[in-house]
């Protein structure tokens, strides 16, 4: 999926799609859910990926969004429709992706092991009552997600994150010279150069995300 470069484009882009696939009796629902996470990417992703691809190949909406559990910036949502309808999906800044119907769980044995369960038995388990699920919260401004990247407090940004504390300077991992210096290059255009950076910052100590890493918090070498 290209997602549109600006939150208002990607706004945009999702209400155009919506005139074509939200059935009339559901259009003011799904303007106001639009309006209420218009400023968080995670739920615009899922939004375009629902109305560029409907599950069903038929009209539909979606009501509401609930939370299974996150890791790494990697959100795993359980998206209700006006039709009645349950999918899961797996989405982080960048995109969305539908890995089936509620009632069918995961069956990938990766995705499992990323998010932590045992088998899809504890994930049927867990979503028996999907109305009973955490409301999934749209990003706000004093959340304890990255900004950029949506880790939370604790966590390693996703490579490349402008948020990310160089270990070596304490300045922002993309703007100061450290990479190139420690690789002994000039530009960084090869995987093998970007694995080979995570090996040093992991060696050196990744600097996990906090909430004064952010945007209106002084970073480590002002302070």
């Amino acid at each position: 999926m290209d997602v549109p470069k600006t939150l208002a484009d990607c706004k945009k882009d999702i209400q155009f799609l919506m005139k074509y696939a939200v059935p009339e009796d559901q259009i003011e629902k799904a303007e106001a859910l639009l309006k209420r996470y218009e400023a968080d990417v995670i739920a615009l992703n899922l939004l375009h990926s629902f109305y560029v691809h409907l599950p069903e190949g038929t009209d539909d909406s979606v009501k509401g969004l609930r939370l299974l559990t996150r890791r790494q910036g990697v959100f795993l949502l359980c998206v209700s429709t006006g039709n009645g309808l349950h999918y899961l999906y797996v989405v982080n800044n960048e995109a969305a992706h539908i890995i089936g119907t509620l009632a069918e769980g995961i069956i990938d044995r990766e995705l499992l092991d990323f998010f932590g369960y045992a088998d899809n038995r504890e994930v049927l388990a867990a979503t028996r009552e999907p109305e009973k699920l955490r409301e999934y919260e749209p990003y706000t401004a004093d959340s304890r997600l990255c900004p950029s990247c949506q880790v939370a407090e604790g966590e390693f940004h996703t490579l490349g994150c402008p948020v990310e504390i160089c270990p070596w300077c304490s300045g922002q991992l993309t703007y100061c010279n450290c990479r190139f210096t420690k690789l002994d290059i000039d530009a960084m255009d090869k995987v093998s150069q970007i694995e080979k950076l995570r090996e040093l910052l992991e060696e050196t100590g990744r600097i996990a995300y906090k909430r004064e890493h952010g945007p209106g918090y002084p970073t480590m070498e002002d302070e």
